[in-house]
């Protein structure tokens, strides 16, 4: 057997690549081509390595017959290519990639804390919009140093990631004590289900006892106690002989302790007792990187310009973001064709119901906050500063415009305005672009074009 040794190997594969650059985009070569390693020559088959299956079927599928011919040629000989995958396989395209291995006290401990092993700091992206929620959080998760604040309270909307530091907390508590404290996390339903199984079993005792005998209780979404008299009696019971141990307490909420409706006043004192922080929706950045991180633990080939476009496509949710980068990855390994922006704007189209879809007012504050590098919170709010009124101003207009909501709905978004208020700043910013206003026809421009990029935008 004839056996070329590597650098020969690395020589021929080098000038198969210098041969096919120049009829390749810089993109496609250097996602699919320049990812792949020369292991060796023999019996005439030059052999690669792909550092995954999808990549190894694409460079079959799209790419083979071309290098071979090119190999010919520089060999003088028919050459063979020959792929493999990597020795340590990636996680399959459309999966997320398996939680680092945790220490054993975790393992031993999981099941009965409710934990999910796949959050932790580890993998949280941090983020402007996070960044103080998660050193609160890492905090906590130190149970050997006193904490300054009990209990600690996130709220947030839907998707931005509290479940996922409430989690890692006790993860990182589990795994950096060795199994020396009791946490338990429990959902707000799931307190809800336990409390009514031992009401009816007649194990109200057992039921006090496991909620009240732990060294860190975090409960998710407790917004869903309202209007449950019973379970909040018993929550303020099992909250208050924890707080007067000494434990640690760590509740989610997707509204400020204040908008939260009807709740026993005592428990909304306790709730607002401690330190109260919020999760914001991720700025643009947070999210490229998100997209990027969750990629690259995939072993996906998503380039940069395709994550810049699902991030400034979907700008409030972390869970929807996440949904639309599994969809893609599974549409790229089942179709066989590569990420692209064109791809992703048909998913979008898909997932939005086609282009009859209509933004929600939320979306539009993100987006427009984002623009003008403001907080959602100051368009809602009563600021009169020129720098606010006018973003304010542009967020209500889009409102009437990509929404179904009625005037009245818009003002009461933000901070309770009057309808009279909405229709002054609707007919104030389409006289300025009817103007022909350069700052405004070019705002309005790139603003509907970030709010619903699967279609041009108008005007």
């Amino acid at each position: 057997m004839t056996q070329i040794e590597v650098p020969e190997a690395a020589a021929m594969w080098q000038s198969a690549l210098v041969a096919l650059r120049d009829h390749l985009p810089e993109q496609s070569f250097a996602t699919w081509l320049r990812p792949l390693v020369p292991e060796r020559f023999e019996n005439n088959a030059l052999i690669l390595t792909a550092p995954s299956q999808f990549h190894r079927e694409w460079i079959e599928s799209h790419y083979v017959a071309n290098l071979e011919t090119i190999l010919a040629d520089l060999r003088g000989e028919q050459v063979r290519l020959k792929l493999q995958v990597s020795v340590s396989p990636p996680v399959a395209v459309a999966r997320p990639a398996p939680p680092p291995p945790l220490p054993a006290a975790v393992s031993e401990n999981q099941e009965d804390s409710h934990l999910n092993p796949r959050y932790l700091f580890e993998n949280f992206i941090e983020g402007d919009s996070n960044s103080f929620a998660r050193a609160a959080c890492l905090a906590v998760a130190d149970m050997e140093r006193r904490c300054p604040w009990n209990p600690l309270l996130i709220y947030g909307g839907t998707g931005l990631g509290k479940t996922h530091l409430l989690q890692a907390i006790g993860n990182r508590a589990l795994s950096r004590h060795r199994g020396k404290y009791r946490v338990l996390y429990a959902s707000s339903e799931r307190f809800t289900q336990d409390f009514i199984h031992s009401l009816q079993t007649r194990h109200t005792t057992d039921f006090s006892h496991r909620y009240r005998s732990i060294d860190l209780l975090l409960v998710d979404d407790v917004q869903f106690f309202a209007a449950k008299e019973r379970t909040q009696i018993e929550f303020f019971h099992a909250f208050n002989t924890l707080y007067q141990k000494g434990k640690r307490i760590v509740l989610t909420a997707d509204r400020p302790v204040s908008e939260l409706a009807d709740f026993d006043k005592r428990l909304v004192s306790r709730f607002d007792s401690g330190l109260v922080t919020n999760i914001e929706p991720p700025d643009y950045e947070t999210r490229v990187a998100i997209l990027l991180h969750r990629a690259e633990a995939d072993k996906f080939p998503m380039t940069r310009d395709v994550a810049d476009f699902l991030a400034a496509t979907i700008t409030s949710n972390i869970r929807e973001l996440e949904g639309a980068y599994v969809t893609l990855t599974a549409r790229c390994q089942l179709m066989r064709v590569p990420p692209s922006a064109d791809l992703v704007r048909e998913i979008l189209k898909t997932r939005s119901g086609q282009n009859g879809h209509r933004p929600p007012a939320e979306h539009i504050l993100t987006i427009v906050a984002e623009f003008f590098s403001i907080s959602p919170d100051l368009l809602r709010g009563k600021s009169r500063k020129k720098e606010i009124v006018l973003p304010r101003m542009i967020a209500m207009m889009l409102m009437t415009e990509c929404t179904s909501l009625s005037l009245k709905q818009i003002g009461s978004l933000f901070g309770g305005r009057d309808h009279s208020t909405v229709i002054h700043a609707r007919d104030t910013i389409r006289e300025r672009h009817a103007a022909n206003d350069a700052e405004i026809v070019s705002i309005l421009r790139d603003l509907r074009n970030k709010i619903n990029p699967l279609t041009p935008a108008s005007g």
